[in-house]
């Protein structure tokens, strides 16, 4: 990660961490380390080559959700070259069920389903 900015925790424990400089979302071994590759600890990147997941459609990552389906979403909002009046995008991205469904708190920590 270049420059980590929204972070989020997935119903494994796995944390979802958005990379606002490096246009990637990062997967990270959370503190159940049962439920990370075997040899991992917590902290270490479990998404691929540890440079996390990207495409070219991603620009500037500014937070990051984990939604009871497993869909890992990412506001894709920040332009590489922006308006100096307006650096602001207006994007949403999405990985489908890259992540271990949570329920969604009311209140407390997320929970799987």
């Amino acid at each position: 990660m270049l420059l980590p900015w929204g972070i989020a925790v997935d119903g494994s424990d796995t944390v979802w961490v958005a990379d606002f400089s490096g246009q990637r979302v990062t997967r990270l071994c959370g503190v159940r380390t049962e439920a990370c590759p075997p040899g991992h600890r917590t902290g270490q990147p479990i998404s691929p080559a540890s440079a996390g997941y990207g495409f070219d459609g991603l620009v500037r990552n500014t937070g990051v959700q984990v939604d009871p389906s497993g869909n890992v979403r990412l506001t894709n909002n920040w332009e590489l070259v922006p308006l100096q009046t307006n650096p602001g995008g207006r994007q949403l991205a999405l990985f489908g069920g890259l992540a271990t469904p949570v329920r969604t708190p009311l209140i407390g920590l997320p929970r799987p389903l």
